[in-house]
């Protein structure tokens, strides 16, 4: 199984000879899995509460600022396992704003000494422009055009529904999971013949839990690539745990290098990220900062097979 997950991180690597960024980019993707695949619902036994706040390429005008919440939990119906999540994302990047929420609904079924989840994710996606700050060439010139009448002049808005779904494999040392987004590559109307879309895009995920030595230490190597068939991102990133509390590593997407930092207590896990940029980008950017935070809420499952939330102060 080892050969077998590593020969995928080796596939993935040789892959990226380009980059896209169709979706979001979060250094710590494999924190918010919830992210890039539905199937991922109610993996972990718990409520999970996770927050992203990420400000990318600072420094540039216009640069993107996101923020991402995603609440899931295990929900067993009858004999049948399942997962369920709700999704609020939003970003601004230039003149745009897009948001989406969306429910998630995930199937589980054991398998191979492990669970594999088909789930599937449906909601509303928004894409709003503000004109009134788009900035035209004033005066005459046989070089530009004073206006372009597929820039709107005022403040427009289009929604239409988003639909996402993948398959994810969990075992107690390692996870895979394939998915694809905006499978139906929605069309946004912002006015009377002006309209955008949101192309669809597929990515893979894959992580290894590998002890160490020292019972101390755990290796966790985990890669994320996405393609919309046309071009490719790739993120490879190795980070080590100590005594499942603290945890430190490095990733490489090829135009960045990262650094990341994390810390467990209790119920609560938090993470940093600092991106910092090669080759151009660093001439225009001082890096990117991302931060998370997920907060877990034990479930007691009952004799009945139902879920319910068991109070701390109720002992």
């Amino acid at each position: 199984m080892k050969r077998l997950f590593f020969s995928f991180l080796t596939f993935m690597a040789l892959a990226a000879t380009a980059r896209a960024q169709e979706d979001a980019q979060f250094s710590q993707y494999f924190m918010a899995m919830g992210y890039y695949n539905p199937g991922y619902a109610g993996t972990g036994g718990d409520l999970n509460i996770f927050g992203l706040q990420r400000m990318q390429w600072v420094g540039m005008p216009g640069a993107p600022t996101i923020s991402f919440i995603n609440v899931d939990m295990p929900l067993r119906i009858g004999r049948t396992n399942t997962g369920v999540g709700v999704t609020l994302f939003t970003e601004s990047i230039g003149l745009f704003r897009n948001s989406r929420i969306s429910g998630q609904f995930a199937y589980k079924r054991s398998l191979f000494g492990g669970t594999l989840s088909i789930g599937v994710q449906a909601g509303l996606a928004s894409v709003a422009f503000d004109g009134t700050k788009a900035d035209f060439a004033e005066g005459e010139s046989d070089y530009h055009e004073n206006e372009d009448e597929a820039i709107p002049r005022t403040e427009v808005n289009g929604m239409a529904l988003d639909i996402n779904a993948g398959l994810y494999y969990t075992h107690k040392k390692f996870y895979l999971g394939i998915a694809s987004s905006h499978i139906l590559e929605p069309e946004l109307e912002l006015e009377e013949n002006i309209s955008t879309y949101i192309g669809r895009t597929y990515n893979l995920t894959g992580g290894y839990n590998i002890q160490l030595k020292n019972p101390l230490f755990e290796l966790q190597p985990s890669v994320l690539m996405k393609t919309d068939l046309q071009s490719f991102q790739v993120d490879v990133t190795a980070r080590v745990v100590y005594n499942k509390m603290f945890n430190g590593g490095l990733s490489w997407r090829g135009y960045e290098a990262v650094v990341l930092l994390g810390a467990s207590f209790s119920n609560v896990e938090v993470g940093y990220a600092y991106d910092f940029p090669t080759g151009a980008l660093l001439k225009a950017s001082s890096g990117s900062h991302e931060l998370v935070i997920r907060y877990k809420i034990k479930l007691d499952k009952t004799k009945t097979g139902n879920y319910r939330h068991k109070s701390v102060r109720i002992l």
